[in-house]
């Protein structure tokens, strides 16, 4: 299990620890959503976070925005969960990102083009390289609606050009650029001891 994933398990579990310590309260309903007032025993209610139940979708956002922003269940969410005797979570907050098949996939880019893996250091450098010379341009012809006219044009030209080359460079044998292409090789993540298994 590599580090991000030891650190969000640890996360998961400190709010599911944490939930234990909340009380919910229903405090609206509707014909699409329940609202529950979650709150901790320990501060009483100095902090109040709402958490809505969408019964079509069976969601349930939280004010403090965790999920959405960090991908992981909050406390208030888990607190719900127990008084609603939820035992399983719903695919939707199980995200990609925290599964082995977040690294198996094809990660592609807006015009479709695989974006492969950087760790060539040559690669790198042209990247940096290239984001430079287009930085100081730009930091030149910012001022000038002419100049700004002149480059964006250009600059389109560009794209298109580099976009017909990369075309045709995909279009001149699939066996020749799946031989190019290298499959990942994944190790397998080094076994974690829970905490108190001595």
């Amino acid at each position: 299990m590599t580090f991000i994933h030891v650190r969000i398990f640890i996360s998961f579990k400190m709010s599911y620890g944490n939930s234990l310590l909340h009380v919910t309260k229903l405090v609206r309903e509707n014909e699409n959503c329940w609202v529950y007032n979650v709150v901790n025993q320990k501060d009483g209610f100095q902090n109040i976070f709402e958490v809505v139940h969408d019964k079509d979708s069976d969601f349930f956002p939280c004010t403090c925005m965790k999920f959405e922003s960090e991908g992981i269940l909050c406390t208030h969410i888990l607190a719900l969960f127990n008084k609603l005797q939820i035992r399983s979570i719903s695919h939707a907050y199980i995200l990609k990102r925290w599964t082995k098949a977040a690294k198996l996939e094809r990660v592609a880019d807006d015009d479709g083009l695989e974006i492969n893996d950087c760790s060539d250091s040559s690669l790198s450098f042209r990247r940096n390289k290239l984001f430079q010379l287009a930085s100081n341009v730009i930091d030149r012809v910012v001022f000038s609606e002419e100049a700004s006219k002149i480059f964006t044009d250009a600059l389109e030209g560009l794209f298109e050009k580099v976009k017909s080359i990369m075309s045709g460079c995909d279009s001149e044998g699939d066996s020749e650029k799946n031989s190019s292409v290298q499959q990942p090789d994944f190790d397998e993540p080094l076994q974690v001891r829970a905490e108190g298994s001595g």
